[in-house]
């Protein structure tokens, strides 16, 4: 069996500005299906601009020009790849512009849910409250987004499997990554600032479970697809994916940004305007040359882009969770709630645990920069990283709440720290998790792994206490109800949710994996379980009459039991063979 190339950074030389792709050599009749649905999806999408996504709607301004060439600009941007042979640049855009179709359409599908919270002013203004109903408009952008998602799968489908040809050292990824991370915290960030009471101001944790949804879709595809582009085994590939994923980026962020310049009664506020930086960002990346010579392969792996080593991974993914650790202090120690004249308002009891979940992070991000430590905690901060998004959402809903209540209450500064905080965290997920990926591919080595005699047990029932530890409230008291999965499910669920699912995934990787790797993965599931079980002492001071609940003993089960499978996974066995194509099987 043939190896599989996982690509992070595509090591294409580019000396030349409009660099020669085998890709390229196909005739443009290749994409002419994507082609005919990328108009569909113009036309629709454009037609969805002008009509009205509910009925009797009346916009903020006139935005239909603005949307329907932000409409239009994708199609144009393929045709003029096509109109000069660069078919691979083509089908790049519409996969790049497709990468955010989901999140698009979680977000209009507010208007459906409550239109008045959806703070679309572009496309409607509320003047009375009320709840009309779907118009034509709204089924046209949504009709539109499913021909755009058609018209990426088609694009990439139709050039087939990737030519062979040399490679060469290029490194974009940590660029690559940064500008879409940066995008990333833009889209979590308010849309625009103002008091107007029909259309409702915060970040993504203060506005709807739609509107969260869509956004948290937004913010992972943003870094996900980036690094998908950047990986393709395709010089032109890669650059039509940047420049069609920062396309769709300044899609979602121009719109926004001209509401609060223009509309009355609202104001710019900085996360369009990072959203449009860091779309910005990935357009430079796509036209940046690569560096060295290329490389020569062998026949095997002809056609596959080579991995940037793991070290320099490790070592992105470090810089990452030091950035982390700093956001989570900085989000501890500043306001999460102001009172009408800049005075400090009631803090969130959870911040404290914001602060040991950054400094987890940022300690295994300074040892990704130490040799011998990176290779063998990395695993760890794969699945410790959850913590911050974990204790993130519990911290930003007292600024939600409060700003619910209004009485002069508004988010301070500590809410975009921490939500800095949580982008950041996600990031050095996805870089972690791809450096783990390279670490198994560059192994040269068969492996048949075999449990421990006795690991089996503890790690079954580390997996099922999570999901009563991190499902059922863990703090009790008389006049307080705490968020869980199962019931009052609320802002800090989504971390809950998180938690459970990386913890579970651990679990569920362990066995398949080298008993080093497999110990580590499992430090750090019980590293987050362990998080779970110190919200009572680091916040139950601050709330009056706090005991541990059933969910508290259960995390603390949960705790023993994955530290149990941790000490046992070593005593695992692995047998290796050396396969004739050096793969791993």
């Amino acid at each position: 069996m043939t190896r599989t190339r996982w690509t992070v950074a595509a090591r294409f030389s580019r000396t030349d500005p409009h660099p020669a792709d085998a890709l390229d050599g196909q005739s443009t009749k290749t994409l002419l299906p994507a082609l005919v649905l990328g108009a569909l999806a113009t036309l629709l999408l454009a037609l969805g601009s002008v009509l009205p996504v509910v009925d009797g709607a009346v916009r903020g301004y006139p935005s239909a020009p603005l949307l329907i060439v932000l409409a239009v600009a994708p199609l144009a941007l393929a045709g003029a790849f096509l109109l000069s042979g660069r078919v691979a640049a083509a089908a790049g855009v519409f996969a790049g512009v497709a990468a955010l179709v989901p999140g698009r359409a979680v977000l209009d599908l507010q208007f459906i849910a409550d239109p008045s919270a959806a703070s679309r002013p572009e496309l409607y203004r509320p003047e009375v409250f009320a709840l009309p109903g779907a118009g034509v408009g709204l089924w046209l952008l949504l009709a539109g987004h499913v021909a755009t998602v058609a018209a990426g799968i088609v694009a990439v489908r139709a050039l087939g499997p990737r030519p062979d040809s040399g490679s060469t050292e290029r490194g974009l990824l940590p660029v690559g990554l940064v500008a879409a991370g940066v995008a990333a915290i833009g889209v979590m960030m308010a849309p625009f600032s103002g008091n107007d009471a029909f259309l409702p101001v915060g970040s993504a944790f203060e506005r709807p479970t739609l509107v969260l949804t869509g956004c948290l879709l937004l913010a992972f595809a943003l870094p996900a697809a980036a690094g998908l582009a950047i990986s393709s085994g395709s010089a032109a590939l890669s650059m039509g994916g940047l420049l069609g994923l920062g396309l769709a980026a300044a899609t979602v962020a121009l719109p926004e940004l001209v509401s609060g310049a223009v509309v009355t009664g609202l104001g710019v506020s900085a996360g369009p305007v990072v959203v449009l930086v860091g779309a910005l960002g990935l357009v430079v990346v796509a036209f940046l040359p690569s560096e060295g010579q290329p490389v020569a392969v062998s026949d095997d792996e002809a056609g596959e882009a080579k991995l940037p080593g793991s070290p320099r991974l490790q070592r992105v993914a470090g810089v990452l969770g030091v950035l982390t650790m700093l956001a989570a202090i900085a989000g501890t120690f500043t306001d999460q709630v102001i009172v009408t004249g800049e005075l400090g308002g009631p803090q969130s009891p959870s911040r404290w645990l914001l602060l040991v979940a950054g400094l987890l992070v940022g300690v295994l991000g300074v040892a990704m920069f130490v040799p011998r430590l990176a290779p063998v905690l990395r695993p760890v901060l794969s699945v410790a990283w959850v913590g911050v998004p974990l204790a993130a959402t519990a911290v930003l809903t007292t600024a939600i709440t409060a700003s619910e209540l209004g009485a002069g209450l508004s988010p301070g500064p500590g809410v975009l720290w921490t939500s800095v905080a949580a982008a950041t965290a996600v990031a050095v997920a996805v870089v972690s998790v791809i450096a783990g990926m390279v670490e198994r591919d560059d192994s040269d080595e068969s492996l048949d792994v075999l449990l421990g005699p006795n690991m089996i047990t503890p790690l079954v029932a580390g997996g099922i206490l999570a999901v009563g530890g991190f499902g059922t409230p863990s703090i009790v008291a008389p006049d307080y109800v705490e968020p869980a999965l199962w019931s009052n499910f609320g802002t800090p669920s989504w971390g809950l949710l998180l938690a459970l699912l990386t913890v579970l995934g651990a679990c569920f990787l362990a066995p398949r994996s080298r008993p080093a790797r497999a110990t580590a993965l499992l430090a750090g599931a019980t590293c987050v379980a362990a998080l779970r079980v110190l919200a009572l002492p680091l916040t139950g001071d601050q709330i009056p009459g706090a005991h541990a609940g059933v969910g508290w003993w259960i995390a603390l089960g949960c705790v023993v039991a994955l530290a149990i499978a941790t000490v046992l996974a070593p005593r695992g066995t692995t047998h290796t063979r050396k396969t004739p194509s050096g793969s791993i099987r």
